[in-house]
């Protein structure tokens, strides 16, 4: 059985869900600026237990990492495969050419396990993509990158990042209702592996979880997106 998620001292709940609306006040922009610097700095840093952390990478140069919906099933089949024991999701996305995760790592597993394992799931389905393609050489960029979450604030945002990453691509009008996104699932009756319960009580409720998602889509999230990581 899983155990109940620990939440770390250091993410400090907000009961307040306005608090989560931009403002660019000298507090928030130098913690912006604090993530783009551990972001440079830390990302190859090994995985601690019970943490979370914004996992992505994309693919090499101009290549893909999806040609059509089969690769996307396969992709998460895969994953689910590697790292399920090991890495508990939250929020995910997939783009042609990218992925996002936000995964908390299991209690029990280790630095060099979930790293062993993120590795040889990478592996596995670039073999498969090169298969496919008639294609050699490496598919992923060299390092797979990870950000730990340090406080509330930055966990909210990135859920959303994750969730808005292919409307802020071009790749859909309506980020809701994009297949490749854990959206559609964490709003769903329906089971999921996904820690669908936890994510919500960041955001004080499902009600306060969709309202987030609904009031911060006329943001201009282009402008400073790429702080958070692309």
């Amino acid at each position: 059985m899983v155990k109940e998620y620990q939440q770390p001292a250091s993410l400090c709940k907000i009961p307040n869900h306005e608090k989560y609306h931009v403002s660019f006040t000298p507090g928030y922009l130098f913690r912006i600026f604090y993530y783009i610097f551990r972001m440079s700095l830390l990302y190859n840093f090994p995985f601690e237990a019970n943490e979370i952390y914004h996992v992505y990478n994309k693919a090499v140069g101009k290549e893909k990492l999806f040609y059509g919906e089969d690769n996307y099933r396969f992709f998460l089949q895969k994953f689910s495969q590697y790292l399920s024991d090991s890495a508990h999701v939250y929020t995910y996305c997939l783009i042609p050419n990218h992925f996002h995760f936000l995964i908390r790592v299991a209690p029990t597993s280790s630095p060099n396990l979930i790293s062993e394992k993120f590795r040889r799931f990478l592996i596995s389905y670039s073999k498969s993509i090169n298969k496919q393609q008639e294609r050699s050489g490496s598919l992923f960029n060299k390092h797979l990158k990870r950000v730990k979450i340090d406080h509330m604030e930055q966990l909210i945002w990135i859920v959303y990042y994750i969730h808005r990453n292919p409307l802020h691509h071009g790749i859909t009008k309506d980020f809701k209702t994009y297949k490749w996104s854990s959206f559609k699932a964490l709003v769903s009756n329906k089971y999921t592996e996904l820690k669908r319960q936890e994510l919500y009580e960041w955001f004080d409720g499902k009600k306060h979880f969709l309202q987030f998602h609904e009031e911060n889509q006329v943001l201009d999230l282009e402008r400073f997106s790429h702080l958070f990581l692309e």
